[in-house]
């Protein structure tokens, strides 16, 4: 009696791969051997091992065979210590490269600056594979998928660039979208990569004021508009006469010099809440230290507090009398250089990435 060999789907040479058979002789079989050749007429084997396990398969190594060509396989079993079972009818399949999924839509960061976006996915394979098929999902923090779309077919006058659009997108919260192919010679691949939300809503403050010109007896009524970015804040410094921001002292019209003595808070602060919240600040000259601290209004609930070290950041999280810590990545040199730093919460962990400007 012969043997079988299982479907054996598209596969990329370069990663190791298991070729299953069947077996229906009253025989225990532990031993197989497989032949691979070229699929052209008279080709002469380029893969002939022998394999010695308890499961009726065969561990075809990384790298035996070439992506972009056809082969034909066939399997043998040892029935017994001296004797062979006859060769399986030979099967026919295909190795070809991995497929690559960029996501264009998302930046180096992996944020959308919008809560209704055309999600763009760009697709590259070595061998020029076509994708016969493609379908988008929208995955939250933990991969659980929140909602899938149909399947749909690429368009003949861009055939690699897939579409969807996502909507109803929640500010500050990340999520994984998600994209499986199918192509015309049965690569079927999924990737995900994550994103975050982090689309602004512009308001205009208007602040107006009053100037008595004496000398020609006119009330001079100017009024200045101030355009705010993000979520809507209002600086307030403590035992200050006025919440006015330009208590403080502009250095090149673009740093904010803060004082030990003078912190600045911010009341209704959108982005400061117990999960899923992304902060980015612009620093230099920063001395080692206690840097930057969040909390509730007042002190109450969560405490976060942001230490500086000389090339790295920690961050002391403070909770019902529990304290824990979480450390940045370590930037050699960082002393009182210019650097961004980014936070992000997820659920009840602190993550934290410096990076130098350059």
């Amino acid at each position: 009696m012969q043997p079988y060999i299982n479907t054996i789907e598209t596969f990329d040479a370069q990663n190791e791969y298991k070729i299953g058979y069947t077996y229906l002789g009253s025989e225990r079989v532990t031993t197989n051997e497989v032949s691979i050749r070229e699929a052209v007429s008279g080709s002469q084997p380029i893969y002939l091992s022998q394999s010695t396990k308890f499961d009726k398969v065969h561990i075809l190594p990384a790298n035996a065979l070439m992506n972009g060509k056809t082969y034909w396989v066939k399997i043998r079993v040892q029935v017994n210590e001296t004797t062979w079972s006859s060769w399986s009818p030979e099967e026919e399949f295909l190795c070809l490269s991995t497929p690559v999924l960029t996501f264009d839509s998302l930046d180096d960061n992996s944020y959308v600056y919008n809560n209704n976006i055309m999600m763009s996915v760009v697709y590259r394979q070595e061998q020029g594979e076509r994708v016969e098929t493609y379908q988008f999902s929208l995955l939250n923090q933990n991969k659980t998928p929140i909602k899938t779309f149909p399947v749909r077919v690429p368009d003949q006058l861009s055939p690699n660039v897939f579409s969807e659009r996502f909507d109803g997108l929640v500010k500050g919260k990340m999520y994984y979208v998600g994209c499986r192919i199918t192509t015309r010679n049965g690569i079927r691949f999924f990737d995900t990569h994550e994103f975050i939300p982090h689309f602004v809503t512009p308001s205009i403050d208007g602040i107006i004021t009053v100037d008595n010109s004496g000398d020609d007896g006119q009330v001079l009524l100017q009024a200045y508009l101030k355009q705010m970015l993000g979520t809507q804040t209002k600086p307030f410094i403590p035992n200050a006469p006025t919440d006015n921001s330009n208590n403080y002292t502009f250095m090149n019209g673009e740093w904010i010099i803060i004082p030990a003595e003078m912190p600045l808070m911010y009341t209704r602060l959108g982005m400061a809440k117990a999960s899923d919240f992304v902060v980015k600040l612009w620093c230099k000259n920063v001395l080692n230290g206690t840097m930057l601290e969040f909390s509730e209004e007042l002190g109450k609930g969560v405490h976060l507090k942001f230490t500086k070290h000389d090339d790295y950041i920690t961050c002391e999280k403070e909770y019902m009398g529990v304290t824990s810590r979480t450390r940045s990545n370590v930037v050699a040199g960082l002393g009182l250089k210019e650097f961004y730093l980014y936070i992000k919460v997820v659920e009840f962990r602190i993550l934290m990435k410096i990076v130098p400007k350059v």
